[in-house]
């Protein structure tokens, strides 16, 4: 079931014409992307959002012990030009711990949004060498600290498939979760029927 539309960068409800999904109005950040989510997570909306999107959709692969996934969102419709996985399981402590894995392409201020960042690019923040890297459907994909204004959570940002791939986790210790060669799988190839479904996440939308 997909909700009312919001910003993709403050997550504030937006004004949308009658039979036009591409085009948003906030009234903080004028026109945008929709973003478009779902109450309640499911195998088939997983399938139906990225049958037709134009950027990947990533879980991890595998998913780390006792993780699954909690949240679904896309920006753009028909084709997502935007989608958004929330992932959330135990710290290696037993602390819970949330992750965003996002790929958007360049403009829609998705990424940003979730880091708690002004803009819709990271622009100058990616400089110097890369911090770490994961694999992304196979390919190594270099990622980079991004600065947050809020030290409850870590975020970074790099590229994979000719689009931004960012992953912004809770707390910000999580960041451990990319020190093992975190591995991504695309869920436009494949959808698999025993992906582990979680209760609906509160990290879902950007600007909290």
């Amino acid at each position: 079931m997909s909700v009312s539309p919001v910003c993709p960068r403050c997550g504030e409800a937006l004004v949308v014409k009658p039979g036009s999904t591409a085009l948003g109005w906030c009234h903080l950040h004028a026109a945008v992307t929709p973003l478009h989510h779902t109450a309640v997570v499911a195998h088939d909306t997983l399938s139906a959002v990225t049958a037709d999107a134009r950027v990947p959709a990533w879980v991890p692969d595998p998913m780390p012990p006792g993780w699954a996934v909690t949240g679904l969102a896309w920006g753009g419709e028909p084709g997502a030009r935007a989608i958004v996985v929330a992932c959330a399981g135990p710290a290696p402590l037993g602390e819970p711990a949330e992750a965003v894995l996002v790929a958007e392409e360049p403009g829609t201020g998705l990424g940003c949004g979730y880091a708690g960042l002004p803009g819709v690019d990271p622009g100058d923040l990616i400089s110097g060498p890369s911090t770490t890297a994961v694999r992304a459907a196979g390919q190594r994909a270099p990622l980079w600290t991004v600065p947050t204004p809020s030290e409850d959570r870590a975020a970074f940002v790099g590229e994979a498939y000719g689009v931004w791939l960012w992953i912004v986790l809770w707390p910000s210790s999580a960041a451990w979760l990319l020190a093992d060669d975190l591995g991504l799988l695309d869920l436009r190839e494949r959808v698999y029927p025993d992906l582990p479904l979680g209760p609906p996440t509160e990290r879902l939308l950007p600007g909290r």
